[in-house]
């Protein structure tokens, strides 16, 4: 029996997760972790293993631009992509603001969004309490009018609306396009990756701690490929036809459209989906990933016995996670992504707001991870 296209495109939400799942475990891929190695001891291996991963998929949606395999113009409305990373309105307080609000988050829960999946998968009791509170504060953000009322309403007046200067959207290479005048092409488009993404590159691997350590190496060269099929998946050729037979569907499902991994948005999918007695319309792309994270996490974990059961030190620790996850599901949601749906996922578009978005969460990361270590060394004097 043949799967229809939105269940192939569900298998793929998954099995693409599962991958994501089991060799971020194996490599212990975290984003906060990065940003803790570099602020606290120095060290920037695990940071060149993310951005190597931001790079390859950087060049591999640039690729995918130019020979017309997707179509990312999708991304610019909410209608057609989950989400719109270029929309043309450039509401640039949401990204610092959730950005900053995120990265506080991450350090306060000990890991980010995709670390919380990994370590659920691990057994870590944790990532249920921070992973539940994520997730309500998730859904509170997509199916209330609280993202609106507390954040939205005084960030849209001062938002930047490209469109007004007859600027399609805010990728990289729409914008230089407007501003010089100059008529915008894929040409353009894969020539202004290669300008972002090899100085990159070739600071990555300038260090030659990291290009002997394979682990970290393959994971940031994997999942930056997994990012790159995720896109292929829903907005290629696939993906086109299946939005085409979504117009006709009596019951079409929700958060559908262009997009590849991320973590936060999903965790309210999921709030929702459970809300609504596992309504179908509400089993996402993004449920999917979520779900394969945490599956494919578990089976590293078993296969290796490496299974490692957690919980909070004292009340304190429990409130540190309980605040972190909160500031993650809002600001995530907030920052539309997460140190993976911003941080490599949103990035591969070269759309402003996500270049914004990761530059605020790393701010945010390192400025409380130095606020912490203040404290530490005050209660030790």
């Amino acid at each position: 029996m043949e799967l229809d296209l939105y269940s192939q495109s569900l298998l793929w939400a998954f099995g693409l997760s599962l991958v994501f799942g089991a060799i971020a475990n194996k490599a212990n891929f975290c984003t906060m972790g990065a940003v803790s190695d570099w602020v606290n001891i120095g060290d920037h291996n695990r940071m060149r293993s993310w951005l190597l991963a931001i790079v390859t998929a950087i060049i591999g949606v640039g690729i995918l631009e130019y020979t017309g395999s997707i179509d990312l113009s999708l991304t610019t409305r909410n209608e057609t992509s989950n989400p719109p990373y270029r929309s043309a309105n450039f509401i640039w307080l949401r990204h610092l603001v959730g950005g900053l609000m995120f990265g506080i988050g991450m350090t306060l829960a000990s890991g980010c969004g995709n670390k919380t999946l990994v370590r659920l998968g691990e057994g870590n009791l944790k990532s249920v309490v921070v992973l539940t509170i994520m997730g309500i504060a998730a859904w509170w953000m997509l199916f209330t009018n609280f993202g609106y009322l507390v954040f939205l309403q005084w960030m849209l007046p001062v938002s930047i609306d490209f469109s007004n200067q007859g600027i399609p959207s805010q990728d990289i290479t729409a914008v230089l396009s407007g501003i010089g005048g100059i008529e915008s092409s894929p040409a353009l488009g894969f020539s202004i990756a290669l300008i972002v993404a090899i100085p990159l590159l070739i600071w990555i691997l300038l260090a030659h701690d990291f290009r002997t350590n394979l682990e970290l190496v393959s994971a940031g060269l994997v999942i930056g490929m997994l990012i790159v099929i995720g896109w292929y998946v829903t907005s290629g050729p696939g993906g086109l036809e299946l939005m085409d037979e979504l117009e006709f569907m009596d019951e079409r499902p929700f958060f559908t459209g262009a997009q590849s991994l991320t973590f936060i948005g999903p965790t309210g999918h999921i709030a929702q989906y459970l809300k609504q007695g596992f309504s179908a319309i509400f089993l996402t792309f993004g449920v999917a990933t979520v779900l394969g994270v945490v599956i494919g996490s578990f089976l590293y974990t078993l296969i290796f016995r490496k299974i490692r059961i957690e919980w909070f030190a004292s009340w304190n620790d429990f409130l540190m996670h309980a605040i972190g996850g909160l500031l993650m599901g809002i600001g995530g949601v907030l920052a539309m992504g997460c140190t993976i749906g911003q941080g490599i996922t949103g990035v591969s578009t070269l759309a402003l707001g996500s270049i914004l978005t990761i530059a605020a969460i790393i701010a945010g990361s390192a400025a409380t991870m130095k606020y912490q270590y203040y404290l530490m060394m005050r209660e030790d004097d």
